[in-house]
């Protein structure tokens, strides 16, 4: 659908601590609307901002109550994210949203000491879905380790061969500067089982340097290739790939490149494939209730056409998982200040069905998501959606995840963890769960 244009708002827009109030429940959002990530940053913030300025907007907050976000710029600079932990404290934050898997990990002992639990975007810290290892962590977006099964699965699908990916060989394409190591792991696993020959190949922040990698694979090019992107790959790792030559029916993302770069490409990227937690896209009623409530009224940053964009979506999803939980947390407890431990127990508590998306407006925008004691990152089926030349469209009905090769990859994980911090202490916080 077409998308108003949007008005910016002023600066005080961007500081929303400073019109907090007592009847307000206070979010800390770490951005990275500046630095190396910036291109994604800023629409996964945006995402987030519109969806819950919309539940103000239109109904008052949840329960009565206004979500003040407020925002902390750190650049992907860890000593500034924990600077904002810190800004987040002093400004009574329930919860505090996280980009990426290195501040994560920083501020997993902050958020235990302040009592603040953390809802982690990143899709690279596999551990942080383990409640039992880290219950103030929540890792709802994480979505590469299985998300490299389902992309293996559509590759057996899409080759239309009985003996599915035995016999092929698929390459992981991965950033030098921020892939999880787990994710080559779980490669090298899956390919000793599922009888595939594996190949890995390093990219760089530098288009030239990654195409040369890319076209050097030659005669030992991979049947399909699967793109793992990370920060300024997330953007550019299909458009480099799609320049070496590779046919874009034989490649697959797990890291969301940004829509503008396949316009560019047009026709020529038709049939590239991507996997991940939610649609593309803005055919939802909730989207124009964004549009009326915040684009229209000059409360967004949000450009022109740019909801429905792949990383705005992503916020507008982690904005959801937020706002639910603490809707569920008021509705069992209606009275009384919120604290960062509600909303602790609240996301241990989530659970988002088919009905519920269809209630917020989001019919078809994610599938059924919960989240437990020992569960924060739940294993939905994916979506594999496919590049048309103009637009997403599914190319297969969503996918379960291979349980299987994942918790086994994260419980090796997790031992290793736990052999290398003899003293991490063991969980002491209770368990809760909808009666």
């Amino acid at each position: 659908m077409a998308r108003r244009p949007a008005r910016v708002a002023g600066l005080g827009f961007l500081f929303l601590a400073t019109t907090a109030s007592a009847d307000s429940i206070v979010v800390s959002l770490l951005t990275t609307r500046a630095g190396p990530a910036a291109a994604v940053g800023e629409r996964v913030a945006n995402g987030l901002r519109d969806y819950v300025e919309m539940l103000n907007q239109r109904d008052g907050g949840i329960a009565g109550q206004r979500l003040d976000v407020m925002e902390c710029e750190t650049g992907s600079e860890v000593d500034r994210a924990l600077a904002c932990m810190e800004a987040a404290k002093a400004a009574g934050a329930v919860v505090v949203g996280v980009p990426d898997r290195a501040m994560t990990q920083a501020l997993v002992d902050p958020s235990a000491r302040h009592g603040i639990p953390l809802l982690s975007f990143a899709d690279g810290y596999p551990i942080a879905t383990r409640g039992d290892v880290m219950p103030w962590v929540f890792n709802p977006s994480a979505s590469v380790l299985g998300g490299i099964t389902v992309a293996l699965r559509a590759v057996a699908e899409s080759s239309g061969r009985e003996t599915g990916v035995r016999g092929l060989a698929i390459g992981l394409a991965y950033s030098t500067a921020g892939a999880d190591p787990a994710a080559l792991d779980l490669m090298r696993d899956l390919a000793t089982r599922d009888g595939f020959s594996a190949s890995f190949h390093a990219l760089a922040d530098e288009a030239k340097a990654n195409r040369e990698t890319l076209e050097a694979t030659g005669t030992r090019r991979p049947d399909y290739l699967i793109l793992l992107g990370q920060g300024i790959q997330s953007g550019t790792a299909a458009e480099e790939a799609l320049e070496a030559g590779f046919p874009p029916e034989r490649l697959l993302a797990l890291r969301w490149p940004d829509d503008s770069d396949l316009r560019r490409a047009g026709t020529a990227a038709r049939g590239f494939r991507e996997v991940g937690r939610h649609a593309f896209g803005d055919n939802f009623p909730a989207f124009d209730e964004i549009d009326v409530h915040v684009i229209d009224r000059g409360l967004s940053r949000t450009p022109k056409d740019g909801s429905g964009e792949t990383h705005y979506n992503r916020g507008v999803y982690n904005g959801v998982l937020l706002a639910e939980a603490i809707r569920a947390r008021r509705k069992r407890r209606p009275d009384g200040a919120l604290t960062g431990d509600d909303v602790r127990r609240a996301l241990e508590s989530l659970s988002i069905d088919k009905a519920r998306w269809k209630e917020l407006g989001l019919a078809g925008f994610a599938r059924a998501v919960s989240l437990d004691c020992t569960d924060h990152g739940g294993t939905p089926d994916l979506y594999v959606l496919a590049w048309d030349g103009a637009k997403w469209r599914p190319a297969m009905p969503p996918v379960p995840q291979d349980l299987g090769a994942l918790q086994g990859r994260i419980d090796r994980l997790v031992a290793e963890f736990r052999a290398a911090h003899p003293d991490w202490p063991a969980r002491t916080e209770p368990c809760e769960h909808p009666k």
